[in-house]
């Protein structure tokens, strides 16, 4: 038997299903215990903690447009968040234009996308349609002072209050195997080009290093943690949970779990002590598109929903996921293939007209998102199965429970006894479900799914007798929730 108890935090476990009166039954134990504990709050859960990423060849091809298709409503649905634009693209082949210049020709070699102040302006209609903001990347691996300073001001003036950050180039822990930089290149000759960039930039909203590996580059982080906490708002890194050979039991195991925060806590540490927020600006669940039949996949949902609660629960201010606006599954420009995104278009007529369809990891951001903003909550769980739990006091006054059991949905549901105050009265219960943990459709929140339109149509939540501070529940395998208790519960 498990039990778990992080004092101000929480990380816990257990899921629902098969709700009716939510009483178990009195001759059968539990399968798993929660205890809650309002007396002392622990970190902030902010409002934007679930993000997006993308690469910054879909500023040059016409993404994030705001009078076409769906995207916008897609953007919405999850609620008010940051989108960040840079990634591999950024630097490898990504070339910017000013205004009223033409673009030179011939291009480049290196040259694949173009960016323009059209770009940026079209990118500010999207945010104000959505209510977003975002962190959007220079070129600095190919790094032009003019283009620099000439696409600084323009990102300040077309995009105002929405730019939360400019970046100065994507990974530089990784420019030499890229072939930009010379073997031999690391911190000390990174720092000068960087802050080049930073004094194009001419003010703080600005975020970084965005590099790769966190395992490989805690002395670097930690030394531009040190050395530019005053000029940044952000820190960002990148972090991947699995390896390129990962099956779906690997990415729901405890080990993967364990692991995926142990590699980024060097990075976390530097930016607590250096009193800055740290970001994951760049995630998701295998690098270079994703595993087949893993990141695409109803278990990369559950994944998801507890990968970025425990992320933002150790401190994180919030995780960005990965991803692209292509057709689903196509060839990327490393050969690999378009997996992992939460949103994708479903064929070649879809992508033309900017109609998206949501996947299964953009299902668990959604119910993930249900949970803030707020303060987590100290919890202890005992069970022997693999769950996962979180508690957040909300900043209506609401504490909600989000519970993620990620096993197969066709094994045993888990009898579950939560203790949650002392009051009473009627728990909502929102639910995340999938047939099986391999299959790609047929996920859904409280039996729907999103539609054509990139919207959620509502159905009402379950409704769970509060009694005495107690809740009795059979949960599901395979299926996440959110909890919603009632004011005078907790």
């Amino acid at each position: 038997m498990v039990r778990r108890s992080l004092g101000a935090a929480l990380v816990g476990v257990l899921l629902i299903s098969g709700f009716g009166t939510g009483t178990a039954s009195a001759a059968e134990p539990p399968g798993a215990t929660v205890t809650l504990d309002g007396t002392v709050p622990g970190g902030r859960l902010p409002e934007d903690f679930v993000g997006l990423s993308y690469e910054m060849r879909e500023l040059g091809t016409g993404g994030f447009e705001a009078g076409t298709g769906n995207l916008v409503n897609l953007f919405r649905t999850l609620g008010r968040s940051s989108v960040r634009i840079s990634g591999n693209t950024l630097d490898r082949d990504t070339l910017w234009v000013p205004a009223g210049q033409p673009a030179p020709q011939p291009l480049p070699d290196w040259v694949q996308d173009v960016v323009t102040p059209a770009d940026i302006a079209r990118l500010g209609g999207f945010l104000r349609a959505t209510g977003w903001n975002a962190m959007v990347g220079i070129n600095v691996g190919r790094w032009d002072p003019a283009l620099g300073a000439d696409q600084a001001r323009s990102m300040s003036t077309l995009l105002g209050d929405r730019l939360r950050a400019t970046q100065c180039g994507n990974e530089p822990n990784s420019w030499v195997s890229k072939g930009f930089r010379a073997p031999g290149y690391g911190y000390p000759q990174y720092k000068p080009e960087w802050e080049a960039c930073a004094a194009a930039v001419g003010s703080n909203r600005i975020a970084g290093p965005d590099t790769s590996s966190p395992t490989s580059t805690a002395p670097f982080v930690a030394s531009f943690a040190q050395d530019e906490r005053d000029r940044i708002n952000t820190l960002t890194i990148h972090n991947y949970s699995v390896g390129s050979t990962a099956t779906v039991a690997d990415l729901l195991s405890p080990q993967t779990r364990a692991k995926q925060l142990n590699s980024v806590a060097p990075e976390l540490a530097s930016a607590q002590t250096q009193q800055v927020p740290i970001r994951l600006d760049e995630t998701n669940s295998a690098a270079g598109g994703g595993v087949a039949g893993v990141s695409d996949t109803y278990a990369s949902a559950l994944w998801v929903m507890d990968y970025s609660l425990q992320m933002a629960q150790a401190g994180f201010a919030g995780v960005n996921l990965h991803g692209g606006l292509g057709v689903c599954g196509a060839p990327l420009y490393n050969g690999k293939f378009q997996l992992y995104t939460p949103i994708c278009a479903a064929d070649d007529a879809s992508a033309r007209a900017k109609v998206y369809r949501a996947m299964p990891e953009y299902y668990g951001l959604y119910l993930a998102s249900r949970m803030g903003p707020g303060r987590f909550r100290p919890l202890t769980l005992t069970t022997e199965r693999n769950l996962t739990a979180y508690a957040v006091r909300g900043d209506d006054a609401r504490t909600r429970i989000a519970l993620i059991q990620k096993e197969s949905p066709d094994g045993a549901p888990v009898r579950v006894s939560l203790r949650v105050g002392t009051g009473n009265g009627t728990a909502e219960v929102v639910r995340l479900t999938g047939a099986t943990l391999t299959g790609v459709d047929g996920v859904k929140i409280q039996g729907a799914a999103v539609d054509a339109r990139g919207r959620l149509p509502h159905r009402p939540a379950d409704r769970v007798r509060v009694r005495d501070g107690n809740l009795a529940l059979d949960l599901a395998a395979g299926s996440a929730v959110v909890i919603t208790l009632p004011c005078d519960a907790f």
